[in-house]
């Protein structure tokens, strides 16, 4: 297979030309006080100076992630049989990360910017990024948004030799009208180059997306939102995944008095090849939808319900990999809290219904969802257990693709502020499995900590 030219790898210039990029204008002189995003700038251009400000951020991070299951293998070692064993493929790895990013206002706050570098530089995976959100009001009842992005990735975990180049940018332009009526039309293109050992699984692509939408936010009544969008992709390396992709997206949401709320979104596609192909990967209809109910008791307790259902039928479905679904999800729960902490817990269950018979299941159990936000600091865990139970059983002729399971999960996110302008990133998750069928038993555990100094 011919690829393109070598990819090389990043260095500190994404970071020169962060610094370099600077939107010009006049002088810069600094102001009498920073504020909390770093140092602080002021263009001194009249009565109402825009501003621009400076955010560095120097630290380390490290990820390790391990999923654990039971394997069985009839091989012998010295006259004595292997059997059952477990196996797992646990990785661990550390970066030192530096971001920059210069924000600010042009022609008295008419314009704001922000352009952001970040480099993650690591034993195992390399990261650089750089991107611009532009943001400009050119005249009154219209708004423009412009998000150019380019970002360098080199992946050696996993027995992986990875080289990724990704190339983004988007734009919007929006326009008021009416009472509280907005029309969006936008535009997307991105790119994409692979390169070395693991690019199989990743394959090069161009692709082009147009979309146009309406929108209702009066001050009092129903917020709306009805989008279509229009989406190409070429795939260099497989012409047989070239198609052609038409989206649409709802949005439907009322707040009653006392803070009760209702709301309705909607959102799907249809793909189709622009030629011929082997599967039918590539030419389906998916779409879902949701209803969510949120019912207050006064001003600490209230009662949220949730409901979705999300569905994908392929042309010409199979057996294996390409099977058309319905799964279903909902979920209720009381919330209590007032002020920097919060509490929910509640019962969920999940059913997912297709002609794979081995693959049909519902699932029945119960989550707790627990929030601080004060302080600068903000934590969330997330624990949930349950039991999932699939409709084909095993038989001594025939055994079953998946056995039923009893699973126990928790998550973790937080950011904590420390002495000094130190702050700490922490996310993790573990989750266990017990089958029915023992040999199916699986563990997994992710953690990742992140920890910076504001300069």
């Amino acid at each position: 297979m011919t690829r393109g030219p070598r990819i090389p790898r990043p260095s500190g210039a994404l970071l020169i030309l962060c610094i370099a990029t600077l939107p010009g204008g006049p002088a810069l002189a600094a102001a009498p006080q920073p504020d909390t995003a770093g140092v602080r700038l002021e263009l001194r251009a009249g009565p109402e100076p825009d501003t621009v400000g400076v955010r560095l951020e120097l630290g380390a991070s490290t990820d390790f992630t391990n999923e654990e299951f039971y394997e069985y293998r009839d091989a012998f070692v010295d006259s004595i049989a292997i059997g059952r064993r477990l196996v797992g493929s646990p990785e661990t790895r550390g970066a030192g990360v530096l971001l920059a990013s210069v924000a600010g206002t042009r022609r008295r706050g008419a314009a704001a910017y922000v352009l952001q570098n970040e480099l993650s530089l690591g034993d195992k995976v390399q990261r650089g990024s750089i991107g611009l959100t532009w943001r400009d009001d050119p005249s009154p009842g219209w708004r423009l948004y412009a998000a150019p992005r380019v970002e360098y990735r080199h992946d050696r975990t996993f027995d992986r030799d990875l080289g990724e180049w990704r190339g983004a940018a988007s734009a919007r332009l929006r326009h008021g009208f009416l009472q509280s009526r907005f029309a969006e039309l936008g535009a997307t293109g991105e790119l994409l180059r692979t390169r070395g050992q693991g690019a199989l699984f990743l394959l090069d692509r161009n692709a082009a997306r147009a979309s146009v939408a309406l929108e209702g936010a009066p001050l009092f009544g129903p917020e709306w939102r009805l989008g279509y969008n229009l989406a190409v992709r070429e795939f260099p390396d497989s012409s047989e995944r070239d198609h052609v992709e038409h989206g649409w997206e709802g949005r439907w949401r009322r707040d009653f008095a006392a803070g009760h709320s209702l709301s309705f979104e909607t959102e799907g596609a249809r793909r189709e090849t622009r030629s011929s192909a082997p599967t039918t990967r590539d030419r389906f209809v998916e779409g879902a939808g949701a209803v969510e109910a949120d019912l207050r008791f006064g001003e600490s307790v209230s009662l949220r319900s949730h409901a979705m259902v999300e569905a994908i039928h392929y042309d010409r479905g199979d057996d294996t990999l390409f099977f058309d679904y319905r799964i279903v999800r909902a979920r209720l729960g009381p919330r209590f809290g007032q002020g920097p902490g919060s509490a929910s817990l509640g019962p969920r269950a999940e059913w997912l219904a297709s002609p794979n018979h081995s693959e049909e299941y519902f699932e029945v159990g119960g989550f707790a969802e627990f929030e601080y936000l004060g302080g600068s600091a903000w934590w969330s865990v997330t624990p949930a257990a349950g039991w999932r139970d699939y409709s084909e059983r095993s038989t001594p002729r025939t055994p079953a693709l998946h056995s039923s399971y009893a699973f126990y999960e928790m998550g973790l996110l937080g950011e904590q502020p420390i002495a000094g302008d130190l702050r700490l990133r922490l996310s993790a998750s573990v989750r266990f499995e017990s089958h029915v069928d023992s040999l199916q038993d699986a563990r997994s555990l992710y953690f990742s900590l992140d920890l910076r100094k504001l300069l």
